[in-house]
C-alpha cells in the first residue's frame, strides 16, 4: 500500500519526466520531432501535417544513444541501419503525430494550472519538499534544455495520458470471467522429468581437418575482423576542471549557514494503518459497505488501541504492510497522497483516526512514531558542499574552456600535445578500437565519437576529430596513432573455434534424434529402454521448477481426460527434456485480495489492446504518406 500510494506522487508519469531531464522521448511527447525546420525534407506526411528527415533522424539518433547506455559493450550502432528498425522508428513518430493531432481535434488540452501542479510535484524540482524555481531552472540548463521547450513536452505527455485515461476508465472486467480466467491460472499439474544429456554424445563425435576448413571457406563472414585503429585523445571535463578548483574551510562553513534548510531533512512520522479497498468503479452500494465496515474497525481500535496490529493483519486489504501490522514505517509528508498525509501530520504520538477517504478505500490510521525536521550536521555535508562549490566555480569556467578546447583542436589539427599543454590536459592513448566500439574503447564509446574516429578527416587526413561531448560536460578530441584494416582471421586461429561450434552442432542433432524418438515410443505405449523419471511434482503456470519454459504450454495443453500424456523439447543447454504428466489439479477460488489484483491486470491488458486498437484505427483512417527515400540512411 506503501507503494500503492507513492504512485501517485511518484507514479510512471514522474519518472518520464525525470527521464526528460537526462534523455530523450522514444516515443510520447517530442514536440521537436512533428515539427517542420525550415525546408527540411519530410520522410512522411501524416494527415497533412509533415515529419521531417530531421527530426526522424533525431529520434534514430536518440534511439542510438538509449540502447548504447542500456546495452554498454554489446550494442553495435549498426543494428539501426537494419530497414525494419528505421521503419518502427518512423511508425512511432506516426503514432505520436496521430493521437497529438486527434486530441487537438477533439478540443483535449492541459491548462496551465494542471501543468504547474504536475511539475511542482516532481521530487527533482523540490528542496525541502517544496518547488524550488532556482533548482527547476538549474537541472533544465544544466541538460541544455530551455524552460519553454520542456514545459511543451510535459503538457504533451499529460495529454497523451490523458487519452489513455479514458481507455483505462472503460476497460471493467467482469467477476466471473476474473475468476474463471485465474482458477486456470493457478491449476497445477504433476509430472516427473527425464533429462537427455548431451555430454552422453559429445564423445561420438569426430570433426575432421576436412569439415573444419569447408566450414571455414563457407563461412568467411563469420571470422571477419573489422577495422581497428589505435588512438590518442584529450579529455576535457567539467569534472576535472572541478578537482583543481580550491575552496577553503570557510567558504564552505559560510555556504552552509547561508543554505541551512537545504541541509535540513524534513519531518518524518510512522504510522499503522487498515485500509478497506474500495476503485473508482465501485458501485455506490459497496463503497457505503466498505465505509461501514471501516467505521466498525475504527469504533473495535478505538476502545482497545493494542489490538490494532492484530485486526490490520485480520482485515487490511493493503498487502504490503497487513502481514506487518499495517506498519508502513517512516515516510515525510510528501510520500503519500494528501488526504492521507494531512491526517498523519496533524495527529499526536498514538492517536487513532478514521476512516479517511482517499483514491484506494478508506483507512484506519494510528500514529506510532515523529522524527522532527532536523538539519544535518556541517561535518556530515561538508564533503557535499565542497564537490558542490567545485562544480558551481567550474561550471562557470567551463563554457569558455569548452570553447577554447575546441577551437583550437581544430586550428591545430595536426596534433594534440599542445592543446593539452595550454590546457593542463594529460594525453592519453587507447587500446586497439573497432567503430563497433565496445569497452575496450574506455571513454571513445560513444556512437557520434566512434564515426568521427572512423572519419575519412581522422583516417586518412590524420586531422584531430572535433570536440565531441560524450557525456555531459565531457569533450573529447582524438587522433590516429596505429591503424589496421579489415580482414578474416586466420584459419589457423579459427580453427579450434569452428571445431568447437561443428561438435555442438552434431551433437544437438543427435540429442535431438534421441529425444524424439523416445516421445514418440512413450506417445505409443511404450517404455523406452534406460528411461528414469524423476519424482513427481506439482507445477503451475507460474512454478514449474526444473522445467524449459518451451515446455510450459505444452504440459498445460495436454488433454487431461488421456493421461499420463508426454511433451518434450530441447532445452537451452543443448539436452532433451521429456516431461510425463499424469495428474491435474484444479485452481480453487482465490481469496478476495488476489482476486482483485487479477481483475486489474486483466483491465490492464484489455485497456492495452483497446488503445492499440484505437491507434490502429487511427492509422487506418489518416492519410498517411511515408517518402520512398524515407528509410535510406542520412548523417546523424
Amino acid at each position: 500500500m506503501l507503494d500503492s500510494i507513492r504512485e501517485r506522487t511518484h507514479g510512471w508519469m514522474a519518472k518520464v519526466i525525470l527521464a526528460l531531464i537526462t534523455i530523450p522521448f522514444a516515443l510520447f511527447g517530442i514536440d521537436s520531432y512533428l515539427n517542420n525546420r525550415g525546408g527540411d525534407t519530410a520522410v512522411a506526411t501524416v494527415n497533412g501535417d509533415k515529419i521531417s528527415r530531421q527530426a526522424f533522424d533525431r529520434a534514430i539518433k536518440d534511439q542510438q544513444n538509449e540502447l548504447a547506455a542500456s546495452m554498454g559493450a554489446s550494442f553495435d550502432p549498426a543494428i539501426l541501419d537494419d530497414p525494419k528498425v528505421r521503419q518502427s522508428i518512423l511508425d512511432d513518430l506516426i503514432k505520436q503525430q496521430l493521437l497529438i493531432g486527434t486530441a487537438h481535434k477533439v478540443g483535449m488540452l492541459i491548462s496551465d494550472a494542471q501543468l504547474a501542479k504536475f511539475i511542482g510535484a516532481i521530487p527533482a524540482f523540490q528542496e525541502n519538499g517544496q518547488f524550488s524555481d532556482a533548482r527547476y531552472e538549474q537541472l533544465l540548463r544544466q541538460q541544455g534544455m530551455t524552460i519553454t521547450g520542456f514545459e511543451q513536452r510535459v503538457r504533451q505527455e499529460l495529454l497523451m495520458n490523458d487519452m489513455r485515461a479514458a481507455f483505462s476508465q472503460s476497460a471493467i472486467m467482469p467477476s466471473s470471467v476474473t475468476k474463471t480466467f485465474t482458477a486456470a491460472f493457478d491449476q497445477q499439474r504433476e509430472i516427473s522429468l527425464f533429462k537427455i544429456n548431451p555430454a552422453e554424445f559429445a564423445q561420438q563425435i569426430k570433426v575432421t581437418p576436412a569439415e573444419i576448413k569447408t566450414y571455414y571457406d563457407a563461412h568467411q563472414s563469420e571470422f571477419s575482423v573489422p577495422a581497428q585503429g589505435k588512438f590518442q585523445y584529450a579529455v576535457l571535463s567539467l569534472d576535472d576542471m572541478a578537482k583543481q578548483i580550491p575552496v577553503d574551510d570557510a567558504t564552505l562553513k559560510q555556504y552552509y549557514d547561508q543554505n541551512i534548510a537545504k541541509y535540513s531533512e524534513p519531518e518524518q512520522r510512522q504510522a499503522r494503518h487498515i485500509l478497506i479497498a474500495v476503485s473508482p468503479t465501485d458501485s455506490a452500494q459497496k463503497r457505503a459497505e466498505a465505509k461501514a465496515k471501516a467505521e466498525q474497525l475504527y469504533k473495535q481500535v478505538s476502545a482497545a488501541p493494542a489490538s490494532f496490529a492484530a485486526l490490520a493483519k485480520q482485515n487490511s486489504n493493503d498487502p504490503g504492510s497487513a502481514a506487518q501490522g499495517g506498519d508502513l514505517g517512516w515516510f515525510p509528508r510528501n510520500a503519500m497522497v494528501k488526504p492521507f498525509a494531512d491526517a498523519v501530520f496533524g495527529m499526536k504520538q498514538g492517536e487513532i483516526q478514521g476512516p479517511i477517504a482517499t483514491d484506494f478505500g478508506y483507512h484506519i490510521i494510528q500514529l506510532t512514531g515523529i522524527k522532527p525536521a532536523q538539519a544535518r550536521s556541517f561535518d556530515a555535508v561538508k564533503a557535499d558542499i565542497k564537490v558542490e562549490l567545485e562544480k558551481q566555480q567550474a561550471g562557470k569556467r567551463f563554457a569558455d574552456a569548452a570553447e577554447q578546447f575546441s577551437n583550437q583542436v581544430y586550428e591545430q589539427s595536426t596534433e594534440l600535445q599542445s592543446v593539452a599543454n595550454a590546457m593542463g590536459i594529460k594525453l592519453a592513448t587507447s587500446d586497439w578500437v573497432s567503430q563497433k566500439g565496445g569497452a575496450s574503447a574506455g571513454i571513445l564509446n560513444s556512437p557520434k565519437m566512434l564515426q568521427a574516429l572512423f572519419s575519412d578527416d581522422v583516417l586518412k587526413n590524420k586531422r584531430n576529430s572535433e570536440a565531441i561531448e560524450v557525456a555531459p560536460n565531457v569533450l573529447v578530441s582524438a587522433r590516429l596513432v596505429e591503424y589496421k584494416p579489415a580482414g578474416v582471421r586466420p584459419f589457423a586461429e579459427a580453427s579450434a573455434a569452428i571445431t568447437q561450434l561443428i561438435t555442438q552442432q552434431q551433437t544437438r542433432a543427435l540429442v535431438q534424434k534421441q529425444g524424439e524418438a523416445m516421445l514418440a515410443q512413450l506417445r505409443a505405449g511404450k517404455e523406452p529402454a534406460g528411461l528414469h523419471w524423476s519424482a513427481f511434482q506439482l507445477v503451475s503456470r507460474s512454478h514449474a521448477d526444473n522445467v524449459a519454459a518451451t515446455l510450459i504450454e505444452g504440459i498445460f495443453a495436454a488433454d487431461e481426460k488421456a493421461l499420463p500424456a508426454y511433451v518434450g523439447a530441447m532445452g537451452s543447454d543443448g539436452g532433451y527434456q521429456l516431461v510425463r504428466i499424469t495428474r491435474v489439479q484444479p485452481g480453487t477460488d482465490s481469496d478476495p485480495l488476489k482476486l482483485k489484483a487479477m481483475q486489474v491486470q486483466l483491465s490492464n491488458i484489455v485497456t492495452q489492446q483497446a488503445f492499440s486498437d484505437y491507434l490502429a484505427g487511427l492509422s487506418r483512417a489518416a492519410k498517411i504518406d511515408i517518402k520512398a527515400n524515407a528509410m535510406e540512411k542520412t548523417a546523424q
